[in-house]
Protein backbone atom coordinates (compact mmCIF):
# COMPACT_ATOMS: atom_id res chain seq x y z
CA UNK A 1 0.00 0.00 0.00
CA UNK A 2 1.75 3.43 -1.22
CA UNK A 3 1.85 6.56 0.33
CA UNK A 4 -1.50 8.05 -0.96
CA UNK A 5 -3.70 4.91 -0.26
CA UNK A 6 -2.60 4.96 3.39
CA UNK A 7 -3.75 8.68 3.67
CA UNK A 8 -7.21 8.23 2.01
CA UNK A 9 -7.98 5.39 4.55
CA UNK A 10 -6.87 6.97 6.90
CA UNK A 11 -9.23 9.91 6.23
CA UNK A 12 -12.12 7.36 5.40
CA UNK A 13 -11.55 6.09 8.65
CA UNK A 14 -11.52 9.25 10.35
CA UNK A 15 -14.44 10.65 8.38
CA UNK A 16 -16.35 6.91 9.65
CA UNK A 17 -15.21 7.74 13.52
CA UNK A 18 -16.55 11.32 13.36
CA UNK A 19 -19.85 10.08 12.00
CA UNK A 20 -19.89 7.36 14.95
CA UNK A 21 -19.03 10.04 17.39
CA UNK A 22 -21.71 12.58 16.15
CA UNK A 23 -23.96 9.72 16.84
CA UNK A 24 -22.75 8.76 20.19
CA UNK A 25 -23.32 12.61 21.18
CA UNK A 26 -26.56 12.49 19.88
CA UNK A 27 -27.47 9.21 21.65
CA UNK A 28 -26.08 10.90 24.72
CA UNK A 29 -27.29 13.81 24.83
CA UNK A 30 -31.38 11.42 23.93
CA UNK A 31 -30.23 10.06 26.99
CA UNK A 32 -29.24 12.55 28.94
CA UNK A 33 -32.64 14.46 28.46
CA UNK A 34 -34.71 11.25 29.35
CA UNK A 35 -32.43 10.84 32.83
CA UNK A 36 -33.36 14.81 33.50
CA UNK A 37 -36.66 14.21 32.48
CA UNK A 38 -37.48 10.77 34.57
CA UNK A 39 -35.63 12.65 37.54
CA UNK A 40 -38.23 15.15 37.07
CA UNK A 41 -41.39 13.38 36.98
CA UNK A 42 -40.36 11.82 40.38
CA UNK A 43 -39.00 14.03 42.25
CA UNK A 44 -39.69 17.92 40.37
CA UNK A 45 -42.92 19.66 40.41
CA UNK A 46 -45.79 18.63 38.31
CA UNK A 47 -47.23 21.69 36.88
CA UNK A 48 -46.06 22.98 33.71
CA UNK A 49 -47.27 26.45 34.08
CA UNK A 50 -44.37 28.52 33.46
CA UNK A 51 -44.02 31.97 34.36
CA UNK A 52 -43.85 34.80 32.00
CA UNK A 53 -40.52 36.87 31.93
CA UNK A 54 -41.63 40.63 33.29
CA UNK A 55 -41.74 43.30 30.51
CA UNK A 56 -40.42 46.54 32.33
CA UNK A 57 -42.21 48.31 29.89
CA UNK A 58 -45.44 46.49 31.04
CA UNK A 59 -47.91 47.92 33.84
CA UNK A 60 -48.93 45.01 36.35
CA UNK A 61 -52.88 44.51 36.37
CA UNK A 62 -54.72 46.45 38.69
CA UNK A 63 -57.22 43.67 40.04
CA UNK A 64 -60.88 44.98 41.19
CA UNK A 65 -60.11 46.42 45.04
CA UNK A 66 -63.22 44.76 47.21
CA UNK A 67 -64.02 46.76 50.31
CA UNK A 68 -61.76 45.29 53.54
CA UNK A 69 -62.68 42.09 54.47
CA UNK A 70 -64.55 41.03 51.88
CA UNK A 71 -63.64 38.70 48.38
CA UNK A 72 -63.43 39.24 45.20
CA UNK A 73 -67.16 38.93 44.75
CA UNK A 74 -67.86 41.39 47.62
CA UNK A 75 -68.78 38.44 50.20
CA UNK A 76 -67.23 38.07 53.57
CA UNK A 77 -64.10 36.50 53.08
CA UNK A 78 -64.54 33.03 55.50
CA UNK A 79 -62.12 33.15 57.97
CA UNK A 80 -60.95 30.28 60.23
CA UNK A 81 -62.61 26.50 59.69
CA UNK A 82 -65.40 26.26 57.69
CA UNK A 83 -68.94 25.88 59.53
CA UNK A 84 -70.75 22.41 59.12
CA UNK A 85 -74.03 22.45 57.03
CA UNK A 86 -76.63 23.70 59.02
CA UNK A 87 -79.00 20.68 57.45
CA UNK A 88 -76.65 17.91 58.94
CA UNK A 89 -78.76 16.55 61.86
CA UNK A 90 -77.84 17.17 65.34
CA UNK A 91 -78.16 15.63 68.61
CA UNK A 92 -77.44 17.10 71.56
CA UNK A 93 -75.17 16.59 74.46
CA UNK A 94 -75.79 19.06 77.61
CA UNK A 95 -73.58 20.22 80.28
CA UNK A 96 -75.28 21.73 83.31
CA UNK A 97 -74.50 22.86 86.64
CA UNK A 98 -74.82 20.83 89.46
CA UNK A 99 -77.76 22.61 92.26
CA UNK A 100 -74.78 23.21 94.53
CA UNK A 101 -72.74 25.20 91.32
CA UNK A 102 -75.78 27.15 90.68
CA UNK A 103 -75.85 28.61 94.32
CA UNK A 104 -74.06 32.16 94.06
CA UNK A 105 -70.97 33.03 96.70
CA UNK A 106 -73.60 35.87 97.82
CA UNK A 107 -76.20 32.98 98.38
CA UNK A 108 -79.04 33.46 95.76
CA UNK A 109 -79.54 31.31 92.48
CA UNK A 110 -77.81 31.38 89.64
CA UNK A 111 -80.08 32.53 86.91
CA UNK A 112 -79.85 30.70 83.18
CA UNK A 113 -78.39 33.14 81.12
CA UNK A 114 -77.63 30.82 77.50
CA UNK A 115 -75.45 28.32 76.12
CA UNK A 116 -72.30 28.10 74.32
CA UNK A 117 -72.01 25.28 71.49
CA UNK A 118 -69.15 23.37 70.47
CA UNK A 119 -69.94 21.33 67.61
CA UNK A 120 -68.41 17.92 67.03
CA UNK A 121 -69.05 16.09 63.61
CA UNK A 122 -69.32 12.37 64.01
CA UNK A 123 -70.52 9.57 61.64
CA UNK A 124 -72.69 6.38 62.36
CA UNK A 125 -71.03 3.68 60.34
CA UNK A 126 -73.29 2.08 57.76
CA UNK A 127 -75.85 -0.40 58.93
CA UNK A 128 -77.23 -3.31 56.79
CA UNK A 129 -81.12 -4.06 57.53
CA UNK A 130 -83.64 -6.64 55.92
CA UNK A 131 -86.12 -4.72 54.02
CA UNK A 132 -89.66 -7.17 54.33
CA UNK A 133 -91.47 -6.68 51.70
CA UNK A 134 -95.18 -7.98 52.37
CA UNK A 135 -98.03 -8.98 50.29
CA UNK A 136 -101.55 -8.72 51.82
CA UNK A 137 -103.49 -11.95 50.90
CA UNK A 138 -107.03 -12.13 51.20
CA UNK A 139 -109.29 -15.11 51.08
CA UNK A 140 -113.17 -15.74 50.95
CA UNK A 141 -114.58 -18.25 53.18
CA UNK A 142 -116.71 -19.19 50.33
CA UNK A 143 -113.06 -20.98 49.21
CA UNK A 144 -113.62 -19.31 45.66
CA UNK A 145 -110.03 -17.47 45.09
CA UNK A 146 -107.18 -15.98 47.12
CA UNK A 147 -106.11 -12.53 46.27
CA UNK A 148 -102.68 -11.62 46.77
CA UNK A 149 -101.32 -7.73 46.52
CA UNK A 150 -99.39 -6.78 43.57
CA UNK A 151 -95.67 -5.69 43.95
CA UNK A 152 -93.28 -3.76 41.85
CA UNK A 153 -90.57 -5.79 40.25
CA UNK A 154 -87.65 -5.50 41.85
CA UNK A 155 -83.94 -4.67 40.66
CA UNK A 156 -82.32 -8.27 40.82
CA UNK A 157 -85.40 -10.81 40.37
CA UNK A 158 -85.27 -13.49 42.92
CA UNK A 159 -82.11 -11.90 44.60
CA UNK A 160 -81.28 -10.33 47.97
CA UNK A 161 -79.69 -6.75 47.31
CA UNK A 162 -81.97 -3.67 47.30
CA UNK A 163 -81.33 -0.76 45.74
CA UNK A 164 -79.45 0.60 47.88
CA UNK A 165 -76.93 -1.76 48.81
CA UNK A 166 -76.36 -2.18 44.77
CA UNK A 167 -75.97 1.69 44.48
CA UNK A 168 -73.63 1.27 47.37
CA UNK A 169 -71.50 -1.57 45.77
CA UNK A 170 -71.29 0.38 42.02
CA UNK A 171 -70.49 3.58 43.40
CA UNK A 172 -67.64 2.07 45.87
CA UNK A 173 -66.42 -0.33 43.04
CA UNK A 174 -66.15 3.10 40.02
CA UNK A 175 -66.48 5.77 41.94
CA UNK A 176 -64.70 5.14 45.05
CA UNK A 177 -62.20 2.54 43.30
CA UNK A 178 -62.63 -0.06 45.82
CA UNK A 179 -62.49 -3.68 44.13
CA UNK A 180 -65.49 -6.16 44.95
CA UNK A 181 -62.75 -8.33 47.13
CA UNK A 182 -62.19 -5.39 49.59
CA UNK A 183 -65.65 -4.75 49.59
CA UNK A 184 -66.90 -8.31 50.61
CA UNK A 185 -63.78 -8.61 53.58
CA UNK A 186 -66.03 -4.87 54.40
CA UNK A 187 -69.58 -6.60 54.77
CA UNK A 188 -67.91 -9.40 56.33
CA UNK A 189 -67.51 -6.41 59.48
CA UNK A 190 -71.20 -6.14 59.53
CA UNK A 191 -71.91 -9.64 59.51
CA UNK A 192 -73.01 -10.61 56.07
CA UNK A 193 -70.59 -12.38 53.76
CA UNK A 194 -71.54 -11.77 50.05
CA UNK A 195 -68.85 -13.20 47.88
CA UNK A 196 -67.28 -10.84 45.21
CA UNK A 197 -68.42 -13.37 42.52
CA UNK A 198 -72.29 -12.47 43.80
CA UNK A 199 -71.29 -8.69 43.75
CA UNK A 200 -69.90 -9.35 40.02
CA UNK A 201 -73.14 -11.01 39.13
CA UNK A 202 -75.47 -8.10 40.42
CA UNK A 203 -73.32 -5.47 38.47
CA UNK A 204 -73.84 -7.21 35.36
CA UNK A 205 -77.50 -7.35 35.83
CA UNK A 206 -77.70 -3.23 36.83
CA UNK A 207 -75.01 -2.65 33.92
CA UNK A 208 -77.82 -4.36 31.52
CA UNK A 209 -80.44 -1.97 33.19
CA UNK A 210 -78.61 1.15 32.83
CA UNK A 211 -77.75 0.33 29.18
CA UNK A 212 -80.89 2.24 27.44
CA UNK A 213 -80.13 5.30 29.68
CA UNK A 214 -76.77 5.64 27.94
CA UNK A 215 -78.10 4.42 24.71
CA UNK A 216 -80.43 7.91 25.36
CA UNK A 217 -77.70 9.99 26.61
CA UNK A 218 -75.80 8.79 23.53
CA UNK A 219 -78.60 10.69 21.50
CA UNK A 220 -78.06 13.77 22.85
CA UNK A 221 -74.03 13.66 23.13
CA UNK A 222 -73.87 13.56 18.68
CA UNK A 223 -76.56 16.44 19.00
CA UNK A 224 -73.83 18.85 20.57
CA UNK A 225 -71.92 21.16 18.72
CA UNK A 226 -68.49 19.72 20.18
CA UNK A 227 -67.09 16.35 21.52
CA UNK A 228 -64.30 15.98 23.83
CA UNK A 229 -62.38 12.86 23.12
CA UNK A 230 -59.34 10.29 24.48
CA UNK A 231 -58.58 7.15 25.64
CA UNK A 232 -56.74 5.27 28.05
CA UNK A 233 -55.72 1.34 28.40
CA UNK A 234 -57.13 -0.83 30.42
CA UNK A 235 -55.74 -3.96 31.59
CA UNK A 236 -57.81 -7.30 30.70
CA UNK A 237 -57.43 -10.77 32.02
CA UNK A 238 -57.36 -13.00 29.16
CA UNK A 239 -55.82 -17.36 29.51
CA UNK A 240 -54.21 -16.55 33.04
CA UNK A 241 -52.46 -13.24 31.86
CA UNK A 242 -53.54 -9.84 30.93
CA UNK A 243 -53.44 -7.70 27.92
CA UNK A 244 -54.28 -4.01 26.42
CA UNK A 245 -58.09 -3.24 26.18
CA UNK A 246 -58.41 0.45 25.57
CA UNK A 247 -61.73 2.72 27.31
CA UNK A 248 -63.03 5.96 25.52
CA UNK A 249 -64.38 8.67 26.56
CA UNK A 250 -66.74 11.61 24.76
CA UNK A 251 -67.60 14.10 26.93
CA UNK A 252 -69.35 17.65 26.16
CA UNK A 253 -69.96 20.68 28.17
CA UNK A 254 -73.30 21.69 27.50
CA UNK A 255 -73.34 24.31 24.76
CA UNK A 256 -76.08 23.15 23.12
CA UNK A 257 -77.12 20.01 24.58
CA UNK A 258 -77.28 18.66 28.51
CA UNK A 259 -73.92 18.14 29.55
CA UNK A 260 -73.08 14.28 29.29
CA UNK A 261 -69.88 11.78 29.03
CA UNK A 262 -70.16 8.51 27.52
CA UNK A 263 -67.50 5.64 28.10
CA UNK A 264 -66.95 3.04 25.58
CA UNK A 265 -64.80 0.03 25.85
CA UNK A 266 -63.06 -1.74 23.02
CA UNK A 267 -60.60 -4.68 22.49
CA UNK A 268 -58.23 -2.94 20.67
CA UNK A 269 -57.10 0.99 20.09
CA UNK A 270 -57.89 0.71 16.26
CA UNK A 271 -59.54 3.19 14.39
CA UNK A 272 -62.78 1.09 14.43
CA UNK A 273 -63.58 2.74 17.80
CA UNK A 274 -63.61 6.49 17.31
CA UNK A 275 -65.06 5.92 13.94
CA UNK A 276 -68.22 3.46 14.79
CA UNK A 277 -69.27 5.86 17.58
CA UNK A 278 -68.76 9.27 15.87
CA UNK A 279 -69.54 8.08 12.54
CA UNK A 280 -73.16 9.65 12.27
CA UNK A 281 -71.67 13.27 14.24
CA UNK A 282 -71.56 16.58 12.67
CA UNK A 283 -69.73 19.09 14.45
CA UNK A 284 -66.30 19.59 16.30
CA UNK A 285 -64.03 17.14 17.92
CA UNK A 286 -61.18 18.04 19.93
CA UNK A 287 -58.92 15.66 20.42
CA UNK A 288 -54.57 14.31 20.64
CA UNK A 289 -53.59 13.75 17.45
CA UNK A 290 -54.03 10.35 17.23
CA UNK A 291 -54.07 9.13 13.70
CA UNK A 292 -57.31 6.76 14.72
CA UNK A 293 -59.04 10.30 14.33
CA UNK A 294 -57.52 10.84 10.95
CA UNK A 295 -60.48 9.15 8.99
CA UNK A 296 -63.67 10.94 10.70
CA UNK A 297 -62.02 14.69 9.42
CA UNK A 298 -61.79 13.38 5.55
CA UNK A 299 -64.96 14.33 4.16
CA UNK A 300 -65.26 17.40 6.53
CA UNK A 301 -68.65 16.61 8.21
CA UNK A 302 -66.19 16.65 11.67
CA UNK A 303 -64.06 19.48 12.20
CA UNK A 304 -60.51 18.50 13.69
CA UNK A 305 -59.53 20.74 17.33
CA UNK A 306 -56.27 20.51 18.41
CA UNK A 307 -55.07 20.22 21.89
CA UNK A 308 -52.65 22.79 23.14
CA UNK A 309 -51.79 21.21 26.21
CA UNK A 310 -50.31 18.33 24.41
CA UNK A 311 -47.65 20.51 22.18
CA UNK A 312 -47.23 22.80 25.40
CA UNK A 313 -46.14 19.40 27.20
CA UNK A 314 -43.85 17.74 24.33
CA UNK A 315 -42.28 21.61 25.05
CA UNK A 316 -41.81 21.50 28.41
CA UNK A 317 -40.66 18.22 28.49
CA UNK A 318 -36.84 19.54 26.33
CA UNK A 319 -36.41 22.91 29.24
CA UNK A 320 -36.70 20.57 31.70
CA UNK A 321 -34.53 17.74 30.18
CA UNK A 322 -31.99 21.36 29.08
CA UNK A 323 -31.85 22.10 32.70
CA UNK A 324 -31.61 26.14 31.88
CA UNK A 325 -32.06 28.07 28.60
CA UNK A 326 -33.57 26.27 25.86
CA UNK A 327 -34.00 27.40 22.63
CA UNK A 328 -37.70 26.42 23.46
CA UNK A 329 -38.42 28.58 26.52
CA UNK A 330 -39.88 31.31 24.54
CA UNK A 331 -42.36 29.39 22.63
CA UNK A 332 -43.41 28.07 26.49
CA UNK A 333 -43.48 32.15 27.33
CA UNK A 334 -45.89 32.37 24.16
CA UNK A 335 -47.79 29.75 25.18
CA UNK A 336 -48.12 30.88 28.89
CA UNK A 337 -49.98 34.15 27.36
CA UNK A 338 -52.12 32.16 25.28
CA UNK A 339 -53.37 30.72 28.38
CA UNK A 340 -53.46 33.87 30.20
CA UNK A 341 -55.99 35.19 27.66
CA UNK A 342 -57.93 32.03 28.29
CA UNK A 343 -58.06 32.74 31.78
CA UNK A 344 -58.99 36.81 31.23
CA UNK A 345 -61.89 35.43 29.14
CA UNK A 346 -63.54 32.03 31.14
CA UNK A 347 -66.16 34.58 31.83
CA UNK A 348 -67.32 35.76 28.74
CA UNK A 349 -69.97 34.87 26.16
CA UNK A 350 -69.08 32.66 23.33
CA UNK A 351 -69.12 35.74 20.51
CA UNK A 352 -67.52 38.25 22.68
CA UNK A 353 -64.62 35.34 23.42
CA UNK A 354 -64.07 34.89 20.28
CA UNK A 355 -63.61 38.30 19.38
CA UNK A 356 -61.23 38.68 22.03
CA UNK A 357 -59.41 35.85 21.16
CA UNK A 358 -59.30 36.91 17.17
CA UNK A 359 -57.43 40.42 18.67
CA UNK A 360 -55.36 38.95 21.57
CA UNK A 361 -54.81 35.23 21.14
CA UNK A 362 -54.33 35.32 17.17
CA UNK A 363 -51.42 37.60 17.04
CA UNK A 364 -49.21 35.48 19.62
CA UNK A 365 -50.40 32.39 17.50
CA UNK A 366 -48.17 33.90 14.42
CA UNK A 367 -45.43 34.74 16.47
CA UNK A 368 -44.84 31.59 17.01
CA UNK A 369 -45.57 30.24 14.22
CA UNK A 370 -42.64 32.50 12.86
CA UNK A 371 -40.79 31.21 15.89
CA UNK A 372 -40.82 27.56 15.20
CA UNK A 373 -40.14 27.86 11.41
CA UNK A 374 -37.35 29.41 12.46
CA UNK A 375 -36.44 27.61 14.65
CA UNK A 376 -37.25 24.25 12.35
CA UNK A 377 -34.33 25.13 10.43
CA UNK A 378 -31.48 24.29 12.74
CA UNK A 379 -32.77 21.04 14.37
CA UNK A 380 -31.13 17.59 14.00
CA UNK A 381 -34.01 15.25 12.75
CA UNK A 382 -35.47 12.89 15.94
CA UNK A 383 -34.61 14.71 18.62
CA UNK A 384 -36.71 15.63 21.19
CA UNK A 385 -36.96 19.02 20.26
CA UNK A 386 -37.31 18.49 16.46
CA UNK A 387 -39.98 15.83 17.45
CA UNK A 388 -41.99 18.66 19.37
CA UNK A 389 -41.83 21.10 16.41
CA UNK A 390 -42.50 18.85 13.78
CA UNK A 391 -46.02 17.99 16.54
CA UNK A 392 -46.83 21.31 16.89
CA UNK A 393 -46.07 21.78 12.90
CA UNK A 394 -48.28 19.00 12.08
CA UNK A 395 -51.12 20.10 14.31
CA UNK A 396 -50.55 23.83 13.44
CA UNK A 397 -54.45 24.18 11.79
CA UNK A 398 -55.84 22.07 14.32
CA UNK A 399 -54.16 24.00 17.26
CA UNK A 400 -55.10 27.41 15.69
CA UNK A 401 -58.64 26.09 15.18
CA UNK A 402 -59.96 27.69 18.93
CA UNK A 403 -59.74 31.01 17.97
CA UNK A 404 -62.58 30.66 15.52
CA UNK A 405 -65.18 29.92 17.62
CA UNK A 406 -65.83 30.94 21.10
CA UNK A 407 -67.18 27.51 22.45
CA UNK A 408 -63.78 26.06 21.59
CA UNK A 409 -61.53 25.10 24.18
CA UNK A 410 -57.60 25.73 23.95
CA UNK A 411 -56.75 22.26 24.56
CA UNK A 412 -58.57 18.71 25.89
CA UNK A 413 -57.91 19.03 29.40
CA UNK A 414 -61.94 18.56 29.66
CA UNK A 415 -61.75 15.10 28.09
CA UNK A 416 -58.70 14.27 30.17
CA UNK A 417 -60.38 15.10 33.75
CA UNK A 418 -62.93 12.58 32.65
CA UNK A 419 -60.17 9.77 32.83
CA UNK A 420 -59.08 10.36 36.28
CA UNK A 421 -61.54 8.38 37.58
CA UNK A 422 -60.64 5.66 35.01
CA UNK A 423 -56.47 5.57 36.12
CA UNK A 424 -57.41 5.98 40.26
CA UNK A 425 -59.64 3.17 39.47
CA UNK A 426 -57.21 1.19 37.22
CA UNK A 427 -54.14 1.53 40.38
CA UNK A 428 -57.07 -0.09 42.60
CA UNK A 429 -58.82 -2.52 40.78
CA UNK A 430 -56.07 -3.14 38.58
CA UNK A 431 -57.27 -5.03 35.53
CA UNK A 432 -60.42 -5.89 34.33
CA UNK A 433 -61.86 -9.74 34.39
CA UNK A 434 -63.23 -9.77 30.68
CA UNK A 435 -64.36 -8.01 27.89
CA UNK A 436 -67.60 -7.95 29.53
CA UNK A 437 -66.31 -6.43 32.46
CA UNK A 438 -64.61 -3.34 30.56
CA UNK A 439 -68.27 -2.83 29.37
CA UNK A 440 -69.87 -2.83 32.53
CA UNK A 441 -66.96 -0.41 33.62
CA UNK A 442 -67.94 1.80 30.53
CA UNK A 443 -71.33 1.82 31.52
CA UNK A 444 -71.26 2.74 35.00
CA UNK A 445 -68.18 5.29 34.67
CA UNK A 446 -70.85 7.02 32.34
CA UNK A 447 -73.42 7.03 34.73
CA UNK A 448 -71.22 7.91 37.29
CA UNK A 449 -69.42 11.38 35.59
CA UNK A 450 -72.60 12.64 34.01
CA UNK A 451 -74.38 13.00 37.71
CA UNK A 452 -70.66 14.64 38.97
CA UNK A 453 -71.56 17.29 35.64
CA UNK A 454 -74.70 18.19 36.94
CA UNK A 455 -74.02 17.65 40.95
CA UNK A 456 -76.07 14.84 41.60
CA UNK A 457 -75.55 12.80 44.44
CA UNK A 458 -74.65 9.53 42.81
CA UNK A 459 -76.27 7.22 45.61
CA UNK A 460 -79.43 9.12 45.83
CA UNK A 461 -80.18 8.96 41.60
CA UNK A 462 -78.89 4.95 41.78
CA UNK A 463 -80.70 4.29 44.77
CA UNK A 464 -83.86 6.13 43.55
CA UNK A 465 -83.46 4.93 39.33
CA UNK A 466 -82.48 1.20 40.07
CA UNK A 467 -85.58 0.88 41.77
CA UNK A 468 -87.88 2.06 39.18
CA UNK A 469 -85.84 1.05 35.79
CA UNK A 470 -87.40 -2.60 36.21
CA UNK A 471 -91.13 -0.93 35.73
CA UNK A 472 -90.23 2.02 33.36
CA UNK A 473 -91.63 1.47 29.99
CA UNK A 474 -89.12 2.04 27.32
CA UNK A 475 -90.99 5.11 26.20
CA UNK A 476 -90.48 6.46 29.61
CA UNK A 477 -86.47 6.34 29.55
CA UNK A 478 -86.01 9.83 29.16
CA UNK A 479 -86.96 10.73 32.12
CA UNK A 480 -84.14 8.53 34.27
CA UNK A 481 -81.18 10.54 32.42
CA UNK A 482 -79.42 12.34 34.89
CA UNK A 483 -80.57 15.84 33.67
CA UNK A 484 -83.73 14.91 33.30
CA UNK A 485 -84.18 13.21 36.56
CA UNK A 486 -86.35 14.05 39.51
CA UNK A 487 -86.73 12.17 42.16
CA UNK A 488 -89.53 9.82 43.04
CA UNK A 489 -90.48 11.66 46.24
CA UNK A 490 -90.06 14.62 44.19
CA UNK A 491 -93.00 13.92 42.25
CA UNK A 492 -95.31 12.78 44.52
CA UNK A 493 -95.17 15.98 46.15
Amino acid sequence: MDKDEIISFLRQQNETLQQQNKELLIKLDQLQAQLNLLTHKLFGKKSERKNPPEDPNSQPPNPPRSPSGKGPNGEPKQKGRRKLPKDLPRERVVYDLTDAEKICSCGQTKKWMGEEITEKLEIIPAKLFVQEHVRCKYGCSCGKGVTIAKMPELPIDKGIPGAGLLADIIISKYQDSMPLYRQMQRFKRYGIEISDNTMCGWIADCAFMFEPIVAEKRKDLLNSLKIHSDDTPVPVMSKGKTRQGRLWVYATDGVNTPACTIYEYTRTRAQTGPVNFLKNYRGYLQADAYSGYDKLYKNGDIIEVGCMAHSRRKFHEVSIAAKGDSSVDPVLDMIGKLYDIEREAKEMTDERRRHYRRKHAKPILKRIKRYINKLELSLIPKTPIANAVQYMQNQWRALCRYVSHGCLHIDNNFGERAMRIVAIGRKNWMFAGSDEGGKRAAIMYSILETCKQHQINPFEYLNDVLARIPNTKQQDIRSLLPYNWRPALADKA
